[in-house]
């Protein structure tokens, strides 16, 4: 079938094992659709200056598998191309969002006896097949792999000559070009692992209406939602026929242990047994009611965590923390309660205030402080881009941005949800690296509290009118100016963040009437103290964080002072 040369400019992307012809095909194609032939671990070479096989040696796999996303996110950009790919480049959540938005990927497979008779005859050293039993290997890492190569399409070269697998490629993407909508976020799938299981995070549009392929058919379900949620949803709600649909009053303030108990009581008057699941479908403070909820309820049940913000998408959805707030503070009763999956749809943030959308960016700039310069600058250039309506320091009164909605455009977004889609799914990846470390905080996680222990004090202060979102925001800006008072990172940290915080609509100084005496009276409450010392997350540089209890009282209260409204 020959390829039609008016149609798209669009990527065509061949991912797959080793040996299963990417490169020798990826040329023919390259040849027939007048596209240019890249390949990636070649790029990686010519930049590198030195053998895949060396950089494996001398830098570890670590080091290449950040090579390979910086060669996704500079092929990102471009267009009308064919690109091979390593064999694990297409696995990593983060190049599969880069490329997939705009390419047709495309996985190349093949019989793992057919692999090792191709890679016999090959002249490369392979590194990962350096073992006394190559062909158990292949199919050991064929059987880890097949998931993640199960989400795109799939063109077997078993058998086949390259001429023909690349006729089949071309019929395949000419229907592909005319079918599938393009305008439509690609689906990401970030599996995360904790001792004795794992789950996967799916991101992307309309999931919630394939919710069913993520229930146990055998067992019931309740739906745990809230007041302004639910309404939203009623008609998905009802297609899915649970046993119960649980809804509590929206609003940190009800994040209590009555509501709670209200949930148990619904849960045993409608009969639900230890076999059941718990959905949370709402943001952070159902999530964590919900997942508290499923982590008590005789004894622990299935629980499935639905986010409908962006703060709950980047943040309370993923890692296994659940609890609910008392009067003397935030979340000081709570568990670990690993969710069954997370099901992130991103068309659940359309009907997200532009208040609230606004807030959720608060965790995604923490998410690049913590490890990621490179989500900045890439947070910085979308908001150039598609920010139309500069917002002005006057639009901040009280250190509260009060008329976001006329500097957001009208579906709530100053970024496109192409954009939304890859700042969420870089953030996941980030907390999803620091969790499976450190599943039950004992250590490295404490990082990801970065601004949270003022945020959390401005929250309970303010008696919660200042969202979360909005307190981390000023928590971050507190964090780096405590940091340089001690002298740990430079001062010019604060006033590009504060810049950035400030381009999404978000507040960077405390409110008025939210004296430092009180906020640090409220800190005293807070669970990250340790032998009474309370524990800040400082700065050193972006990408570089530490935990400390060693800051004294004085510098926390001139840091307060210096962030006051005027």
């Amino acid at each position: 079938m020959s390829y039609n040369q008016e149609m798209s400019l669009r990527n065509i992307v061949l991912t797959g094992f080793m040996g299963t012809g990417k490169t020798t095909v990826g040329r023919l194609l390259a040849s027939q659709t007048t596209r240019e032939f890249l390949d990636t671990d070649e790029l990686i070479e010519a930049k590198a200056g030195r053998s895949i096989a060396d950089i494996f040696t001398i830098d570890g796999e670590k080091a290449f598998r950040l090579m390979e996303r910086e060669v996704a996110r500079d092929l990102a950009g471009r267009e009308n191309l064919v690109i091979a790919t390593g064999g694990r480049f297409m696995i990593d959540p983060l190049n599969a969002q880069l490329l997939g938005q705009t390419s047709i990927i495309i996985c190349l497979t093949a019989e793992p006896n057919e692999i090792l008779d191709r890679l016999s005859a090959d002249t490369l050293r392979r590194p990962l097949l350096e073992v006394p039993d190559p062909a158990l290997q292949i199919k050991q890492l064929l059987d880890e792999r097949s998931e993640a190569y199960g989400q795109f399409q799939q063109v077997t070269t078993s058998g086949k000559n390259p001429q023909s697998i690349t006729s089949e490629i071309i019929e395949l993407i000419t229907r592909l070009e005319n079918e599938v909508d393009w305008q439509v976020p690609f689906h990401s799938r970030i599996p995360v692992r904790y001792p004795g299981g794992r789950y996967l995070v799916k991101i992307g549009q309309n999931l919630l209406s394939h919710l069913e392929k993520s229930l146990d058919p055998d067992g019931p379900y309740a739906i745990v939602t809230d007041s302004n949620v639910g309404p939203l949803y009623s008609e998905n709600l009802a297609s899915l026929d649970p046993m119960a649909l649980i809804t509590i009053p929206a609003g940190e303030e009800y994040k209590t242990l009555n509501s709670v108990r209200i949930i148990y009581d619904q849960l045993l008057s409608y009969g639900l047994d230890r076999k059941s699941t718990i959905i949370a479908l709402g943001g952070g403070v159902v999530g964590d009611m919900a997942g508290f909820a499923a982590a008590t309820y005789m004894r622990g049940v299935r629980f499935i965590q639905c986010p409908t913000t962006v703060l709950a998408m980047v943040d309370a959805s993923v890692g296994g923390k659940t609890g609910v707030d008392l009067p003397q503070g935030k979340n000081l009763i709570g568990a670990f309660k690993q969710p069954h999956a997370v099901i992130a749809d991103l068309a659940t943030l359309a009907t997200l205030p532009a208040v609230e959308l606004s807030a959720g960016m608060a965790e995604v700039v923490k998410s690049g402080l913590i490890a990621s310069p490179t989500l900045l600058e890439e947070l910085s250039g979308m908001l150039q881009n598609r920010h139309t309506n500069e917002t002005k320091r006057s639009d901040i009164v009280d250190g509260r941005p009060m008329s976001v909605a006329k500097n957001w455009p009208k579906n709530g977004s100053i970024l496109t949800m192409g954009d939304l889609q890859l700042l969420i799914v870089e953030s996941i990846l980030i907390k999803r690296d620091i969790v499976e470390v450190d599943p039950f905080e004992s250590g490295y996680r404490k990082v990801l509290n970065l601004g949270h222990t003022f945020a959390h004090a401005i929250e309970q202060v303010s008696n919660y009118q200042v969202r979360h979102g909005q307190a981390v925001a000023i928590g971050l800006v507190a964090a780096i100016n405590l940091s340089a008072k001690l002298g740990h990172c430079s001062p010019e940290i604060e006033g590009y963040i504060e810049r950035l915080l400030n381009s999404l609509v978000l507040p960077i100084r405390i409110p008025a009437g939210l004296a430092p005496g009180k906020l640090i009276r409220a800190m005293g409450s807070d669970k990250k103290r340790t032998k009474n010392k309370l524990q800040f997350v400082l700065i050193r540089d972006i990408g570089d964080v530490f935990v400390s209890d060693q800051v004294p009282q004085g510098a926390v209260h001139q840091t307060m002072v210096d962030l006051q409204s005027n």
